[in-house]
Order: structure tokens, then C-alpha cells, then sequence
């Protein structure tokens, strides 16, 4: 039997923190016929947010950093603080996979838009400056 969590699929629904609230809102992300890739966030309380960049994981990021300074944090793997994708994971994976960086150095591989517990997520300003201090300290050429 397969330990390895089914990769999500797009779209899908899940939770997000703002106000001190859960909410359910469903996020969507695909690769454009000109290799860009979009991800979308969008429910009624939040309305619709899109974002458009080389990879999956950059294209999240700058969506999260609209939502950021709104309060809303999204729940899904690729925002949690200790998460980076690698350049290969980026360049070759399209930024669907990032690795858990743990103490001892890179960690299990999560997928990018797995759900996770909203209060789990950093803002992308606290999730680059964990990764920097990571690289910084296992060297590798940083993000």
C-alpha cells in the first residue's frame, strides 16, 4: 500500500482564516497554453482573487500577497512557513511540489496546494524570511 497523499486536484475547496473565522473557499490553479500558471482564490466573503507567474507556487505567493494585509490566510501546504519549493521542483515540477524544511535540512515532499489547518499558514513575508534563513544556513543557493 502507497503512503504517499493523492496529489489534490483543481479546483477544490478549502479553509481559510480571516477575522478570527474559518472559511470555506475554493482555490484553483492551472498552467496557461503559454506556459504561465494560474492560481485562482475565490468565495463569498472574499470574492475572487487571481494571479498569474512562472510557477504554481510563485503565482500562490502573489496571490497571498493581496491577501495578506486584507487578514486572510489561506490553508494549503504551500503556505506554511516552513515550505520552499526547490529551483528543480519550480522549474521542471511547475511549483506543484515544494519540500518541509525541517532542522536537519529538506524534509518529506508536500504538494503545493494540499489542504492544511489555516492556522497552521504564515504570511509570505514570514515564509521568505524562514526560507532564506534556511538556505542561508544549508547553503544550496537560496530561493
Amino acid at each position: 500500500m502507497d503512503d504517499v497523499p493523492a496529489r489534490p486536484q483543481s479546483p477544490q475547496k478549502i479553509s481559510a482564516t480571516h477575522g478570527g473565522l474559518i472559511h470555506e473557499v475554493r482555490i484553483s490553479w492551472w498552467q496557461t497554453d503559454d506556459w504561465q500558471w494560474v492560481v485562482v482564490v475565490n468565495s463569498p466573503e472574499l470574492g475572487a482573487v487571481e494571479r498569474q507567474a512562472n510557477d504554481a507556487f510563485e503565482a500562490l505567493c502573489l496571490l497571498r500577497e493581496d491577501l495578506d494585509p486584507r487578514g486572510w490566510r489561506l490553508g494549503v501546504a504551500g503556505a506554511r512557513a516552513d515550505v520552499w519549493p526547490s529551483g528543480m521542483a519550480r522549474d521542471q515540477g511547475g511549483g506543484l511540489s515544494a519540500y518541509r524544511l525541517g532542522a536537519a535540512g529538506p524534509q518529506d515532499l508536500v504538494f503545493t496546494f494540499s489542504p492544511v489547518d489555516p492556522t497552521t499558514v504564515a504570511s509570505v513575508a514570514e515564509q521568505r524570511t524562514a526560507a532564506d534563513r534556511f538556505f542561508s544556513k544549508f547553503g544550496g543557493g537560496g530561493r
